[in-house]
């Protein structure tokens, strides 16, 4: 096992895709990566993701989503979280600090609830594209946009230029495609999916589209999405997930909630998320203390 040996390389490596390795914050976006992992390599690909890394190759050779750091050359007993501490000590994402990382959750599929979650974890950063600045001001052209699609599936459901014109560029993975301004995520097109809806419903804040199509519009299909989450029907098991998911922190999607913010008083963290946190991750207003909560 070894780190880059070139330091300068590495350097290199990491301003290159510095700006890419946000495509990779889910660790369902990472694992999308590993297609063409070595089949008789010594460590799992879902391990790797889970640890932070996506795959870059070539061989086995990955990289963190959050510090940058590379590694390679794995040998059988390696534990990619623990040689990620090892070799990098101060990695964020390591240190357990929140910086947006979307767990994937056993058993769960690409679905609303993933979209929801996925802008719940946006929601605790500073939100550039929504402050006037686009994240990725050089897609800002709707040709440079489209030039990303080149390997899009020609299986999929959305055409490129519809995509490219809703504000959205080609991740290069499975039909993920990401907005130029908010950073706005979304995937699994199906039949009949309107970009420009979609945009609304999920990212109703991105000022793109504010500009583009106006509040209006926004608010017409993210009403849409409001009712649909409130008045379908829940089936039992339905149920069971739903209060399952809201005793579940909405940031490590791990440990449960146990922490009320003041003044908001929302319930949505557990203990060692919260100490991380300047803002509440759903109505974002300012943290000024909190309450620990013992659920019966």
């Amino acid at each position: 096992f070894s780190v880059d040996s070139t330091m300068d390389r590495k350097r290199d490596d990491n301003q290159r895709t510095k700006r890419e390795r946000k495509t990779y914050m889910g660790e369902g976006e990472r694992l999308q990566t590993f297609q063409n992992w070595p089949t008789d390599a010594p460590v799992t690909s879902g391990d790797l993701a889970k640890a932070g890394f996506f795959f870059v190759g070539p061989g086995d050779k990955v990289q963190c989503f959050c510090c940058g750091g590379i590694l390679r050359c794995w040998i059988h007993g390696d534990s990619p979280a623990a040689e990620h501490k090892r070799h990098f000590p101060t990695c964020s994402f390591m240190m357990g600090q929140a910086v947006g990382n979307i767990p994937l959750q056993a058993g769960s599929s690409d679905s609303v609830d993933g979209q929801l979650l996925s802008q719940l974890q946006r929601m605790t950063m500073d939100d550039q594209g929504t402050a006037g600045q686009a994240v990725y001001p050089e897609m800002e052209a709707e040709d440079s946009r489209l030039t990303t699609f080149h390997n899009w599936p020609t299986d999929a459901s959305v055409q490129p230029d519809v995509l490219a014109r809703a504000g959205f560029f080609y991740t290069g993975h499975g039909d993920n495609v990401k907005c130029f301004f908010c950073d706005g995520g979304l995937r699994n097109w199906e039949p009949g999916d309107d970009p420009w809806q979609e945009h609304a419903k999920w990212f109703p804040r991105c000022e793109f589209l504010i500009q583009s199509r106006g509040q209006e519009y926004i608010n017409i299909y993210s009403y849409v999405r409001f009712c649909w989450l409130t008045v379908k029907d829940p089936s039992p098991e339905e149920l069971l997930r739903q209060l399952q998911e809201e005793r579940t922190c909405k940031v490590c999607m791990d440990k449960l909630v146990s922490i009320v913010f003041i003044p908001c008083g929302h319930l949505v963290v557990c203990g060692d998320c919260a100490a991380s946190l300047r803002h509440c991750p759903i109505c974002r207003a300012v943290i000024r203390g909190s309450v620990r909560a013992f659920m019966s």
